[in-house]
C-alpha cells in the first residue's frame, strides 16, 4: 500500500545487515564490514537508506517494552536517552528474533565471553585478533556458529581452538552420528580440538585468561564464545497473551498471522511445522526468515500469499569442507517412526575423469513401507549443496524413491557424472527394498566379523584396512577366489566408495553365502578411516 506508514524500531544500532556473514568477516573472507549492510550494489542500508528508497521511518536503540492489543499501542523506551514513548498501530509486525541461550555459571558483562549474536560482536571480535589479543579460543557449542567460528580463528589468525559441545557429536541437528564423527575427524586434521559429550560445568574470568571447566578437565583460554544455540524472543508476544508453542516461538497460521488478526510475525521468533515429521519447531535460519517477511508484507499489501510447512533445508563451510541436509535424520526419522531404511554412498560430484572433481559423501534416509524419501545429508569437498536442494524439492512434493530414480539431471563433464550421485543413491536404496540387501552403517563395529576388502592390491598395501579379520581379495577376482572364504563366518565387504562392495557381496550370494554385507559409503565413509 503505497500511501501506507511504515514504521521500523530496533533496539540496535546496525541494522539490516548478513548476520550470516558474520564468521566470515572474523575470518577475513569479507574484508569491509560494510559489505554486510551493502545492497547488491553498493549501497548501504541504514535508516538513511530505508527513508528515501522505500519511504520507511526506522527508529534505531530503541527498546519496545509492552504491546497493548486493545488500544493498539506499544510502549518503547531509548537505550541512549531512557526517554519513554507510545506509539500507535493498525497492523503491527513481530519480528524480534531469537537470542543466544544463556547457560548458568557463566561471567556476566564479560568482554572476553561473548554470544556472537549482533554485529558488534564481530566488529570487536575482529579487532581483538588484529591486536594479537587472542592466540587461543574456546567455542562453546558445536552447531553451525560454532563450527564456522572454528574456521575463523584457525584459518588466517592462526588462535588455537578448543571446541565443546553437550551432545554426542558436533552439529547434531543435521547430521546423524557416523556422519558428524566424519566431520570432526576433519577438523582435527585443521587443528581444532573438539570434546564432544562434555557439557560446560562452568566458566571464570580473571585478568589472564578465562577458565572453561568440563568433564574432560579445565582449560585455559584467551577468549570464549558461547554458542549452544537460540531461543525464540517470543516474551512480548506472551505478555500481551499471543499464543505460543511448545518450542517457545510465536504460533502463527500459513498467512504469518498471530492469534491476533492485526499482529503478524516471522523470523526466528515463530514456530514453523516440519512437512515430513509433521511436528512444530524452531528453525531459525536466515533463509526463512526471509520468505517470510515477504509473505507479512504482501499480505498486508493486499495480497494473499503463504508460508508452508519445511524440510529444513540448510548448509555450512567448515574450512575446504561442504556440509548440508534437507528433512529429516536417521534418528529424528525414527523418533517419528517411520519404518527407517538408509544408505550411504561416495561419489565424485564430477566425471571421476574431469580435473577438478572431488569426493562427496551422502546418507538417504527414506521409509521402507511406503518408499518415501524422508531425508539427505552429506559433506564432502565437493558440490554437496546442489545434491541437497534437489533432493528438498522431492521431499516437498512427498517424492518416493521411483521418483527420484525417474528425475532428470543436467549432466556434463565440468559438472555431475553421467549418473549423478542422487541418481545412484536411489538405486541403491531400491534395490536394497527388492532384493533384502540393505547396507551397514560405516559406523558398525566390526568386531567377530571376516572382513572382505575387495579394493586393489595396490589400495590395500597404499591404506591397509585393519578392523578385525582381514581378507583381500580384489573385486575383478572375487567370482575365481570365492573358495578361499570360509562360509561359516559373518562377511562384511568393503572396498572404497561402497560399489564394488555392493556387486561383490551379490556374487558371494551367488555362490551360496547367506551371511554377508556391506558397508555403506566404502572406506572413505569410515570416520576415523577416511579419505587418503
Amino acid at each position: 500500500l503505497p500511501s501506507a506508514k511504515v514504521l521500523v524500531i530496533d533496539r540496535n544500532s546496525f541494522i539490516s545487515y548478513g548476520a550470516c556473514g558474520m564468521p566470515y568477516y572474523v575470518s577475513g573472507d569479507i574484508e569491509n564490514v560494510d559489505k554486510l549492510r551493502e545492497t547488491p550494489y553498493g549501497i548501504i542500508r541504514d535508516p538513511e537508506f530505508f527513508r528515501s528508497a522505500k519511504d520507511i521511518e526506522i527508529i534505531t536503540e530503541t527498546q519496545v517494552e509492552r504491546i497493548d492489543r486493545e488500544a493498539k499501542k506499544i510502549s518503547c523506551t531509548s537505550t541512549k536517552t531512557g526517554e519513554s514513548s507510545d506509539l500507535s498501530y493498525d497492523k503491527l509486525i513481530l519480528a524480534t528474533g531469537a537470542s543466544p541461550i544463556q547457560l548458568p555459571g557463566i561471567p556476566k558483562n564479560s568482554k572476553r565471553i561473548i554470544t556472537f549474536k549482533v554485529l558488534q560482536d564481530a566488529i570487536d571480535l575482529k579487532k581483538s585478533l588484529q591486536l594479537g589479543e587472542i592466540e587461543k579460543v574456546g567455542i562453546i557449542g558445536g552447531g553451525f556458529i560454532g563450527c564456522e567460528l572454528a574456521e575463523s580463528f584457525g584459518s588466517l589468525w592462526g588462535a588455537d581452538v578448543v571446541l565443546f559441545d553437550a551432545a554426542p557429536t558436533i552439529l547434531p541437528t543435521i547430521l546423524d552420528s557416523e556422519m558428524a564423527k566424519a566431520v570432526e575427524v576433519y577438523l582435527k586434521t585443521e587443528g581444532v580440538e573438539i570434546h564432544t559429550d562434555c557439557p560446560l560445568e562452568g566458566m571464570t574470568e580473571s585478568e589472564e585468561d578465562v577458565t572453561i571447566k568440563t568433564k574432560d578437565g579445565l582449560f585455559s583460554v584467551d577468549y570464549a564464545v558461547m554458542a549452544v544455540g537460540v531461543k525464540p524472543n517470543s516474551g512480548l508476544a506472551v505478555e500481551c497473551g499471543l499464543k505460543v508453542g511448545k518450542a517457545g516461538g510465536i504460533i502463527v497460521d500459513d498467512a504469518m498471522t498471530t492469534s491476533d488478526p492485526d499482529i503478524s510475525a516471522a523470523g526466528d521468533c515463530v514456530e514453523v511445522r516440519h512437512f515430513v515429521s509433521g511436528r512444530s519447531l524452531q528453525l531459525p535460519l536466515g533463509s526463512l526468515a526471509n520468505r517470510q517477511g515477504r509473505i507479512v508484507g504482501s499480505n498486508l499489501g493486499g495480497g494473499d500469499e503463504r508460508f508452508g510447512a519445511v524440510v529444513g533445508s540448510a548448509a555450512v563451510k567448515i574450512f575446504d569442507m561442504n556440509v548440508a541436509s534437507t528433512g529429516l535424520t536417521e534418528a529424528s526419522a525414527k523418533d517419528a517412526e517411520f519404518n527407517v531404511g538408509c544408505v550411504w554412498g561416495t561419489f565424485t560430484d564430477k566425471a571421476d575423469y574431469f580435473p577438478g572433481a572431488e569426493n562427496i559423501h551422502l546418507k538417504l534416509v527414506f521409509d521402507k513401507t511406503s518408499s518415501r524419501l524422508l531425508g539427505l545429508q552429506g559433506y564432502g569437498k565437493g558440490e554437496v549443496v546442489k545434491r541437497v536442494d534437489v533432493f528438498a524439492a522431492l521431499l516437498k512434493n512427498k517424492g518416493r524413491l521411483e521418483d527420484l530414480l525417474d528425475m532428470e539431471f543436467a549432466y556434463a563433464p565440468p559438472y555431475a557424472p553421467a549418473v549423478d550421485p542422487l541418481f545412484s543413491l536411489g538405486c541403491a536404496a531400491r534395490n536394497s527394498l527388492l532384493e533384502g540387501v540393505e547396507a551397514l552403517s560405516p559406523q558398525i563395529s566390526l568386531d567377530d566379523k571376516l572382513i572382505i576388502d575387495v579394493r586393489t592390491a595396490q589400495e590395500f598395501e597404499n591404506k591397509p584396512f585393519q578392523k578385525g579379520e582381514t581378507l583381500n581379495i580384489p573385486y575383478e577376482r572375487i567370482r575365481e577366489r570365492g573358495q578361499e572364504i570360509l562360509k561359516d563366518k559373518d562377511l562384511i565387504c568393503v572396498c572404497s566408495k561402497g560399489v564394488r562392495s555392493a556387486e561383490s557381496l551379490r556374487i558371494l550370494k551367488e555362490k551360496g553365502f547367506s551371511n554377508v554385507s556391506y558397508i555403506g559409503g566404502g572406506v572413505f565413509m569410515i570416520p576415523d578411516f577416511g579419505e587418503e
